[in-house]
């Protein structure tokens, strides 16, 4: 990711350490951020960006269509309420709240977010919970920079297990793929958006794998898309998305 050069996040204890040291509580990790601006050989001093996050949950970002870095993550809200936030890293935007499941759980999920933002500027964020009254994984867009967001759609099939969703924005079309597990084998689903996540196609199966695997990844060149997929059997697969 390029902002004037690289720019990196990464979760960090060091705050949990310095307060368990002046025995003050302290939930989750630190975020933080470094920039580069000599193509990554060296970076500037890293900058906090939220204290209570979620320690192992992945961290999704990507930049706005002014060139702008947004990150999401599963934050640590009030009293281990483990849902989304949201900030626009140009200085001057506060952390917004993107989910609002209230999963109170005292572990981390291991299960973070995905977001993209397409060509007219909207945004789009996928995510897992596990809330009792509201647990599965959900879409949601936001057309004005993340201050608020659509009422989240749910997707996939709680029962067969689904999770670890990634997202893909190109050209008029979004891509949505996660995985399930149908009692025997781990598949990847995946549904296509051409009307800005409004509507979307059935989901299919692209691939399987009875073995261990990692989690899906949507990437593209401008004109065609792929899932990105890793298995213990099949090993690495790039698969091009194709057709309806």
């Amino acid at each position: 990711m390029r902002c004037g050069g690289p720019l990196r996040t990464h979760l960090v204890q060091r705050d949990l350490h310095a307060a368990r040291a002046g025995n003050i509580p302290y939930r989750g990790a630190a975020l933080y951020y470094a920039v580069s601006r000599d193509g990554g050989a060296t970076f500037a001093a890293n900058v906090r960006l939220a204290d209570h996050t979620c320690e192992c949950c992945r961290v999704a970002m990507t930049l706005d269509t002014d060139g702008t870095p947004v990150v999401i993550w599963r934050h640590v809200f009030e009293t281990n309420l483990r849902d989304h936030a949201l900030l626009r890293l140009d200085g001057r935007s506060t952390i917004q709240r993107l989910s609002h499941e209230q999963w109170a759980v005292d572990a981390c999920p291991h299960h973070g977010p995905a977001l993209v933002i397409d060509g007219e500027g909207t945004y789009h964020a996928a995510w897992y919970s596990g809330a009792p009254a509201s647990n599965g994984l959900f879409y949601a867009s936001s057309g004005n920079r993340g201050a608020s967001f659509s009422a989240p759609q749910r997707f996939g099939d709680n029962d067969a297990q689904a999770g670890h969703p990634s997202l893909l924005s190109s050209g008029p079309r979004l891509y949505l793929a996660w995985k399930e597990f149908d009692g025997r084998n781990t598949v990847i689903r995946v549904q296509r958006s051409t009307d800005g996540g409004r509507h979307w196609d059935a989901p299919r199966t692209l691939a399987t794998t009875a073995e261990r695997s990692d989690h899906p990844q949507l990437i593209g060149n401008g004109t065609q898309v792929f899932l990105a997929w890793n298995s213990a059997r099949e090993g690495f697969r790039l698969i091009e998305i194709t057709g309806p």
